[in-house]
């Protein structure tokens, strides 16, 4: 009797999402004021895509849609609500800092995927930005899946980069909740102004290095599921003055000044230029070092490696989007729903499955990445294994209620097209946006992108105007009345986040 060698391991994902990089931040997609060689080399080595977006122009609602599988008119979290204002003060040196920090939770109706997967078998982990629910609260990475998380609970604390505190949870070491890790040298200085400078305890550094230690931890032929959610390059412009920094100091001219906003926790800097370009040249080293852990473990050929960003360019902090022309040869930035506030950069190695070199312009949207994983993982029939009983909404507005669509995952899988096979690959009908902060809604079928602002549409031709520069709605009011009543399909009201529709022609 013939006996059958055991089925090959299920594969590793490695999810590095960095915060606020824009679609020309890369050398790779067009930079030209510095180089990103290790995200080159990832992209020669797998498949570059050109049309990929984020689920939101913003990180809290972006990450939900990333998590949940479900477009920002359907998930919970749709905007950046944050709960640390109203808490009470707490001490950390001469610091004072807030008692409770985060945002919005992640519904604790919907599953996400740390938990799919945690219940697949796979060793989850988090590494970086959670932004899907305050501590404490219903949804946090102890709660929800994870079995290792470091860094910040809270996105606002993620402003600083020397903080006083980060977030841990590790069910290896018997957390039984996310627990402060005090900085104990940072707290020994200011938080804002020149004793800030003192501050040695560097947050994407200590990220990075908890993810190292993790990756070390794993074996072959025990999947793990690895979500690093890398805080680089957003705001505040600052790190530690080593050789990185000092590489662009002088070079990139006209030096850009940056008085600061304490408020917000961003500290001044004279050099705005070299701080940014030094933080993408440190974010491409700490892929590097990534890329080169997994050949040494022998875990390379099982484990699809992706990079990309939460959203488009933020000018936060004293960034400079025109000078490093962050969004390439798209229009708008962080919170806009035009082109270069949701379309991101996005790389898939899986060596003997990716083609080495291949790019792809299959347009897909961060709510396809939850589908697209299962199928990756060979977890069949998650829409209904994971699906939760929901409680009846009230649907609100003018369009019949019989034709919305109250979907609860909107994603479709694109491993067809990342495995070269476009002729298998399912489509959209139509990407969905919107954000209730700047009143905007984005709808793109085909070439055709509707943007919404304040209720008033305008209508543009990607394959002819990727800029956005000409509205054609009074040309085609047909197509503006047939992505309207998407719109209407696609929204579903929310109390937190109101938002303002056009009207129904």
């Amino acid at each position: 009797m013939m006996v059958l060698p055991p089925p090959p391991p299920p594969p590793n994902i490695i999810y590095i999402m960095c915060d606020d990089m824009g679609y020309g931040d890369l050398s790779c997609y067009g930079q030209k004021r510095f180089r990103t060689p290790n995200i080159d080399r990832l992209a020669a080595e797998g498949m570059r895509m050109t049309s990929a977006y984020a689920g939101s122009p913003v990180s809290a609602p972006s990450r939900a849609c990333f998590m949940t599988g479900q477009h920002s008119g359907h998930t919970h979290v749709r905007g950046n609500r944050e709960y640390w204002p109203q808490s009470q003060r707490v001490q950390y040196g001469n610091c004072e800092d807030f008692a409770v920090v985060g945002q919005e939770p992640c519904s604790t109706d919907h599953v996400i995927l740390p938990e799919i997967f945690k219940a697949e078998g796979y060793r989850t982990g988090m590494f970086g930005k959670w932004a899907g629910g305050y501590e404490g609260s219903a949804s946090t990475p102890d709660k929800r899946g994870v079995d290792e998380f470091y860094g910040y609970i809270c996105q606002f604390q993620a402003h600083l980069y020397f903080p006083n505190f980060l977030n841990r949870f590790s069910r290896a070491a018997g957390d039984t909740a996310v627990v402060r890790e005090v900085l104990d040298q940072n707290i020994q200085h200011a938080m804002f102004g020149e004793d800030y400078n003192n501050r040695r305890q560097y947050s994407a550094d200590l990220i990075h290095q908890r993810a190292l230690d993790w990756l070390r931890q794993q074996e072959k032929g025990k999947p793990f599921f690895g979500i690093f959610t890398y805080t680089l390059p957003h705001a505040e412009l600052r790190q530690p003055d080593d050789s990185l920094l000092q590489s662009y100091r002088g070079k990139l001219i006209p030096e850009r000044e940056y008085r600061g906003d304490n408020p917000s926790r961003y500290n001044p800097t004279p050099e705005a230029h070299a701080q940014f370009a030094a933080m993408i040249t440190r974010l491409d080293q700490q892929v590097g070092e990534i890329m080169q852990l997994l050949a040494e473990r022998g875990l390379a050929e099982n484990t699809v490696l992706i990079f990309t960003s939460d959203n488009g360019p933020h000018e936060e902090g004293g960034a400079d989007p025109a000078y490093f022309n962050h969004d390439g040869c798209f229009r708008g930035l962080k919170r806009s729903t035009h082109e270069g506030g949701i379309r991101i950069p996005f790389i898939v190695r899986w060596p003997g499955h990716i083609a080495a070199g291949s790019e792809s312009d299959q347009p897909f949207a961060f709510y396809d990445l939850m589908t697209t994983f299962c199928d990756i993982a060979g977890i069949r029939d998650y829409e209904r294994r994971y699906r939760r009983p929901q409680p009846l909404q009230e649907l609100q507005g003018t369009f019949p209620v019989s034709v919305r669509r109250t979907d609860y995952f909107d994603g479709i899988s694109i491993l067809p097209t990342l495995l070269g096979q476009p002729a298998r690959q399912r489509q959209h009908d139509h990407l969905y946006w919107e954000f209730h902060e700047t009143d905007m809604i984005g709808v793109r079928q085909g070439d055709w992108k509707l943007v919404v602002h304040r209720g008033q549409p305008a209508l543009y031709n990607l394959a002819t105007d990727p800029h956005e520069d000409h509205d054609l709605a009074a040309q085609h009011p047909d197509i503006v009345r047939r992505l309207v009543r998407l719109i209407y399909e696609d929204h579903t009201d929310s109390a937190l986040f109101p938002l303002t529709l056009p009207s129904l022609p």
